[in-house]
């Protein structure tokens, strides 16, 4: 989970710092890779070399006095390889006959030595490939290697004249085969690894662009969350408050009043009775209404216009003037955009019933732009609107502030002290 009281500093340095040990994992492992496929196209490189040598310059030169061992056919053999095969990395060469008997090398003292023909080398003689392989030092035919120099051996079938198969061998330098190697990974690894470089440093400002967006993301939710939680607890408080002021106090009231005129020894007056009657259907109507603000039927049932008329008519009681004008097509709103625009109006109204002082209200509903708009207008005492989110009995706006945000709408409040007040909500359309 994001956690907010990490400084943004501490966040991108956590993330530069998963993306650098990253980076030096996948630049270890494309090393690796790199260098790997290096060594094998140098091996691929040194069968190339040895079935040129083998073809071009020996097989050319070869005859069946080789066969027997003939002095001049192995010095022939042993002039093309000095001067045209053993060069570079290419450091020995021999030619086996197919019973295991070297037939020449360029180390005189193996020619005509018998040594064991493993199945893999009959194989490559009666074939048309090649194999290539680290040589093992410890075997008899090696004994005249340096046993520190690593070799890379390269077997492939070569013909006399006669169509006789013979073995021929080549010996390379493997450190020449790993250089190969090596200098291929360096081919790619600026390549490569700058590129990682380049997308790590380009991600840092992403991350804490990133960063800062969650920051003010998961703050507005915090906001509004708490934005709910006191306009409840307002909502709660204010449900409660006219419970007891009003409908509490009229039936205490009645309560009374039928009392005393239970223990009058004449017995209840008509007039008394008529009076106690008519607060407890007050005090019904008090009840009504209230429900009905916290859950308006006629809302869902009738449509806006009724529930914004029903509204407007609690006021005209109170000695307010009230004129509702709807010029836009309110049936065609969605449900959130209805109730949205109903709470805006409700809490409106109610502001100016509790703090406007106004006697003349005008609430309408029209068509701007992309959008619809409410206002409501009134001739009240009006507020400083710099001060009015933290004064007491505001907290209904700010939530609806909160709300409005959430839905893409916007909230708004004119106001200038002995001026009256425009409540001005702004919804899109859906």
């Amino acid at each position: 989970m994001f956690d907010d009281q990490v400084p943004l500093s501490r966040l991108v340095i956590r993330y530069a710092v998963t993306g650098a040990v990253t980076l030096v994992i996948v630049g270890v492992v494309t090393a690796f890779v790199s260098r790997r496929l290096g060594t094998l196209e140098a091996i691929d490189d040194a069968n190339r070399v040895a079935s040129i040598a083998a073809t071009a310059a020996v097989e050319p030169v070869l005859d069946a006095g080789l066969l027997e061992r003939d002095p001049d056919s192995i010095a022939r053999v042993d002039a093309a390889v000095r001067n045209q095969v053993l060069r570079g990395s290419l450091v020995r060469v021999k030619i086996w006959a197919p019973d295991g008997t070297i037939l020449y090398s360029d180390e005189s003292r193996l020619i005509g030595q018998r040594f064991e023909f493993e199945e893999d080398k009959v194989e490559i003689l009666y074939s048309d490939t090649s194999r290539a392989a680290v040589s093992d030092l410890s075997e008899p035919e090696n004994r005249y290697e340096e046993p520190a120099v690593k070799l890379l051996e390269v077997y492939l079938p070569i013909h006399t004249p006669d169509g006789d198969p013979v073995l021929f061998e080549a010996y390379f330098r493997y450190e020449g085969v790993a250089e190969a190697g090596r200098r291929a990974w360096l081919r790619f690894a600026p390549v490569t690894l700058g590129a990682l470089v380049l997308l790590e440093l380009l991600q840092v400002p992403l991350a804490l662009s990133l960063a800062r967006r969650l920051r003010r993301t998961q703050q507005q939710r915090e906001e509004l969350l708490h934005q709910a939680i006191e306009a409840t607890d307002a909502e709660r408080r204010r449900i409660a408050s006219d419970l007891h002021d009003g409908v509490v106090q009229d039936l205490a009231g009645v309560t009374f009043a039928l009392g005393a005129a239970a223990r009058s020894p004449d017995g209840a007056a008509p007039e008394e009775v008529r009076e106690a009657s008519d607060r407890v259907r007050d005090a019904v109507r008090s009840l009504r209404s209230l429900l009905v603000e916290i859950y308006p039927p006629n809302l869902y049932e009738e449509g806006l216009e009724a529930a914004l008329s029903d509204l407007m008519a609690r006021l005209e009681p109170r000695g307010i003037t009230t004129t509702l004008t709807i010029l836009a097509p309110v049936a065609e709103l969605g449900l959130d955009s209805t109730q949205l625009i109903y709470r805006a109006a409700q809490e409106g109204l109610r502001n100016v019933v509790s703090h406007a002082d106004a006697t003349r209200v005008e609430l309408s509903v029209t068509t701007e732009g992309e959008g619809y708009v409410l206002r409501v207008i009134d001739d009240g005492r009006g507020v400083d609107t710099l001060n009015m989110p933290q004064r007491e009995g505001h907290l209904g706006l700010k939530a609806l502030a909160g709300l409005a945000a959430t839905m893409g709408a916007t909230l708004s409040i004119d106001s200038t002290p002995g001026k009256g007040t425009v409540l001005c909500l702004e919804v899109p359309r859906r």
